[in-house]
C-alpha cells in the first residue's frame, strides 16, 4: 500500500529529520541530540509524481533510515512510533543520536 508523500514528510519533520529541498527531490537527514546532522541516516523522496511513495521506494527507504522492516518505517509513518523511540532503536544499532 502506498503511502502519501504528506503524511512521510509530516513524520519525518517531527521526528528529528531536516527537510532539505534541491532540484527535483526532498532530502531528509536525521539530527542527533544536538542538532548535528548524522550523515548516515538520510532519505529522499521527489517532487513529482502522484503524491504517493510507491512499494519499492518504502523499500528502501526503511534500509536508509535504518528499520529493521518496511512495516517499522509505516509504523514511524502512522506515528506508532515516536521519535524516542526511533532514538532509541537507532542507540540500539549503535548510532549515536
Amino acid at each position: 500500500m502506498p503511502i502519501k508523500k504528506r503524511d512521510f514528510e509530516r513524520a519525518a519533520k517531527n521526528k528529528g529529520f531536516l527537510q532539505i529541498r534541491r532540484g527535483d527531490h526532498i532530502f531528509y537527514r536525521f539530527k542527533d541530540h544536538e542538532g548535528k546532522i548524522v550523515d548516515s541516516i538520510h532519505t529522499k523522496v521527489s517532487h513529482g509524481g502522484n503524491g504517493d511513495i510507491s512499494e519499492s521506494l518504502l523499500s528502501k527507504m526503511y534500509k536508509q533510515m535504518m528499520f529493521t522492516t518496511k512495516a517499522d518505517l509505516q509504523n514511524y509513518i502512522a506515528c506508532t512510533v515516536t521519535e524516542d523511540e526511533y532514538r532509541e532503536m537507532l542507540r540500539s544499532k549503535g548510532y549515536i543520536v
